[in-house]
């Protein structure tokens, strides 16, 4: 008796929880809806668990949900009647039937609809065949590839043969070819693929990736111009659930079940970004005939049922190219540039999203910079006694020295940062600061024997204003003179920059102006555009103060850099570049005047 009242506490305790979080009422009438007061997917519950207790029961009782939300040591069954309900709760509540504590019981009014309906159809050009290997060859590709402690990646294992794949632009270096190349024992898979009448080129590429459970891989596409048309991924070990997106929006997540074969031709290759959740469950994702007025048509449900992830080991296969891409999928193509926005478009983009925005978060802007970094001090100090040193872009004036014996100048368009620059210069020494727009700058030709311009060419949003920008810094050069320059690297994974929480989520937000679709980048996360629209989350400054808390988010636009990108963009007929380098999530170039 005294179980069954500590029993009968703890449900009423629940009970009071379960009405004020998700207005759910317990009831002690009998029904086909059944909460689990104190197991659920925190605990380890599976959907298997529940079945195999229904082994006991007659077989007229069917479960139709088992409802077990991320997080929660509640979960939810649905059954086909009354009757059903009642006897599973008869035979079952208060006993030890899967753990080493009683399993209290009750009946509920509703569960909770957390199922997610998705009706895009799966991408053309997208195959999976299932059991494209047996479970020995499985067993055989994983004593092969499996190994202990090669990682060089935070979030999985990675090894790659032919070439590395290098993941922060989602491509490789075609003049770096390993020595290890794809093993032979997988070159059975070629000849058994062609038997399924899929046409590719034989891969000269391979990653093998080693997933533990809570690991996963952002949303991406495979650089279009180093690959060809094909891209192969093959399961081994464990299912997982690989979701589609496309920029319109549709979204179809697809179960990769162990010994398939994942293949990606046409605008599947193309057109959609993959990825996998960094998650220790899957959702059991079910199809179903919907019913409308004239068709049926099969549709996708993302259940509240779930299935532990095991460790898996993915061998995603590449054939590799030369050239620009010739595909028709332009919106992800790496071969389709910025100089696509108009001038006057790109001059009204950055308007809205560079000038304006800095203007309203210049105080929150420049107390978040004080130091200057290492590199630039090291740069300027190296000026000669006597030489004229420009900071074009010079935000609140950090990278100003307290040095006597140089002139320094320090050029901002904005208002509010050229305020912040003044009272930072204060007691500076020759040193003064004007309002200056690098593309309009009024200054006299060879007037600078050195340049800085330190994270500013990345927010003109076409080509053509980029290389203009670098011109200027040229023309304003003496010969002999020379210039470092800084931009934001679309490659985050040597700095800091990422945080560790958040490396697999992404933004689906887009934001339109004046025709040019711009994504809106999820901070701290690894960049998967080149051209998009990145948040400052403002926080006013009151008595000296910043708030606590932000109330007003900003979209600042970015121009993320490539590896040689800038390299090439200041490839000028009378600038040397001469040294380029990554820095804490940037890359750095510095130049002369020839």
């Amino acid at each position: 008796m005294d179980e069954k009242r500590k029993c009968d506490r703890k449900r009423k305790r629940f009970a009071a929880r379960l009405k004020s979080s998700k207005g759910i009422l317990c009831t002690d009438y009998p029904g086909p809806n059944i909460v689990l007061c104190n197991v659920g997917q925190a605990t380890g519950l599976e959907k298997a668990d529940i079945l195999k207790l229904l082994e006991a029961l007659p077989q007229n009782v069917k479960l139709l949900k088992f409802i077990a939300e991320k997080g929660e040591s509640h979960s939810y069954l649905v059954f086909n009647s009354t009757e059903s309900g009642q006897l599973f709760y008869e035979t079952y509540n208060g006993s030890k039937a899967f753990t080493c504590v009683p399993i209290y019981m009750s009946y509920v009014d509703c569960v909770p609809n957390n199922e997610v309906i998705c009706s895009s159809e799966v991408p053309d050009g997208l195959k999976i065949i299932e059991n494209f290997i047996t479970e020995e060859e499985e067993k055989s590709y994983i004593k092969l590839f499996d190994w202990v402690d090669e990682s060089n990646l935070k979030n999985r294992q990675v090894k790659h043969y032919g070439y590395e794949f290098r993941y922060g632009s989602n491509d490789v270096d075609l003049s770096s070819p390993l020595s290890e190349k794809i093993p032979e024992e997988c070159d059975v898979l070629w000849t058994r693929l062609k038997s399924h009448g899929i046409d590719f080129r034989i891969p000269d590429q391979m990653t093998v990736n080693k997933y533990s459970p809570g690991q996963g891989i952002p949303s991406h596409v495979d650089r279009h111009s180093p690959f060809g048309d094909t891209i192969l991924s093959l399961s081994l070990g464990s299912s997982v659930v690989m979701e589609w997106r496309h920029h319109s929006g549709k979204y179809v997540p697809l179960v990769l079940p162990a010994r398939s074969l994942l293949v990606m031709q046409g605008e599947a290759r193309y057109d959609w970004q993959h990825g996998i959740q960094p998650r220790t469950w899957d959702p059991i994702i079910e199809v179903r005939t919907q019913t409308n007025t004239d068709t049926n048509s099969l549709i996708r449900v993302v259940t509240s049922d779930v299935t532990q992830r095991q460790t898996r080991i993915s061998l995603t296969f590449r054939s590799t190219r030369h050239g620009e891409c010739e595909c028709v999928y332009s919106t992800l193509c790496d071969r389709v540039k910025s100089e696509v926005i108009e001038d006057r478009t790109a001059s009204r983009l950055e308007e809205l999203h560079v000038h304006q925005v800095y203007e309203q978060i210049a105080g929150h802007f420049s107390s978040t910079r004080h130091k200057p970094w290492p590199k630039v001090v090291e740069f300027l100090q190296s000026a000669p006694a006597g030489a004229i040193v420009l900071d074009l872009g010079a935000g609140n004036g950090k990278n100003v020295l307290k040095r006597n014996d140089i002139l320094q100048l320090a050029g901002e368009r904005s208002w509010g940062l050229l305020q912040e620059c003044k009272s930072y210069m204060a007691g500076a020494g020759r040193a003064d600061c004007v309002r200056l727009d690098l593309l309009r700058t009024p200054l006299r030709d060879a007037c600078a024997d050195r340049v800085i311009c330190i994270a500013v060419i990345h927010h003109f949003s076409n080509q053509a204003r980029r290389l203009e920008a670098i011109s200027t810094i040229a023309r304003l050069l003496r010969p002999g003179g020379r210039a470092l320059i800084t931009v934001w690297a679309k490659d985050q994974t040597k700095s800091n920059y990422l945080c560790k929480d958040k490396q697999n989520h992404e933004s689906n937000l887009h934001l339109t102006v004046d025709g040019v679709n711009l994504p809106i980048h999820e901070n701290r996360t690894q960049f998967k555009h080149n051209d998009l629209l990145v948040p400052w989350k403002l926080r006013k400054i009151k008595e000296n103060k910043l708030e606590n808390q932000s109330k007003t988010t900003l979209l600042r636009y970015y121009h993320v850099f490539e590896e040689g990108e800038l390299d090439k963009l200041c490839d000028l007929p009378d600038l040397v570049v001469q040294d380029s380098f990554y820095e804490e999530g940037n890359w750095c170039v510095v130049c002369k005047k020839v």
